[in-house]
């Protein structure tokens, strides 16, 4: 492409990404519909379009935006992550977790990709793969309280009480006196009382089985 095409490409990119800056969302469009519109290649161009039909609740005119971007970059990874977003929005869980999945083998250190795959695979239903998400998420970073609430959400309702009690407790150690501290604290007690209750079940049971 010619630098005379491409520099009034840029121009409207750069007058619409100002625009979307101080919330002027028409002003942005008309930016970078002219972007596109002169230079499809232009997959920043695609993105932010994509972003600006996310705002206005344009939902499908969105996705569309963001697969031109990643026709034009097939390694754009917010593009992705976006898209799964926007499929998780519609309800279509499975795609979205598929293109979260795609997200993360992009960019393998971006926690928040992790963290989306993995709130997904929990509203599927699919516990073991949502807890290896998160996990791995969490070891990205510990300081996230999204994270590690949802990771001991996960670790909760598979029973592994330990595993749970042991990703608070890390937060915490982390993120000293955070404003849920206290939320925090009560969940740690109620492991406790699960992990306690697990074990006298199980106490009972084998007593039953040797009588």
């Amino acid at each position: 492409m010619s630098e005379s095409n491409r520099s009034p490409a840029l121009v409207h990119y750069q007058k619409g990404a100002t625009a979307f800056q101080k919330g002027d969302h028409e002003g942005a469009l008309e930016h970078f519909l002219k972007t596109v519109e002169i230079d499809p290649r232009f997959h920043r161009g695609w993105a932010y379009l994509g972003m600006v039909y996310h705002q206005q609740d344009r939902i499908d005119e969105a996705i569309e935006a963001y697969r031109k971007c990643i026709e034009v970059n097939p390694d754009y990874h917010k593009a992705f992550n976006n898209i799964g977003e926007l499929y998780r929005r519609k309800g279509m869980l499975d795609y979205a977790a598929m293109v979260f999945k795609m997200a993360t083998e992009l960019q393998p250190k971006q926690a928040h990709y992790r963290y989306n795959l993995g709130i997904t695979y929990l509203e599927i239903g699919m516990l073991p793969q949502a807890e290896e998400a998160l996990t791995a998420s969490f070891e990205l970073d510990e300081s996230d309280i999204d994270i590690a609430t949802e990771l001991a959400q996960v670790q909760f309702h598979r029973e592994k009480y330990d595993d749970a009690t042991r990703t608070l407790t890390c937060f915490l150690e982390v993120q000293k006196e955070h404003d849920r501290e206290p939320e925090i604290r009560a969940r740690l007690t109620m492991l406790k009382r699960k992990k306690e209750e697990k074990e006298r079940n199980a106490r009972d049971d084998e007593t039953k089985r040797i009588e």
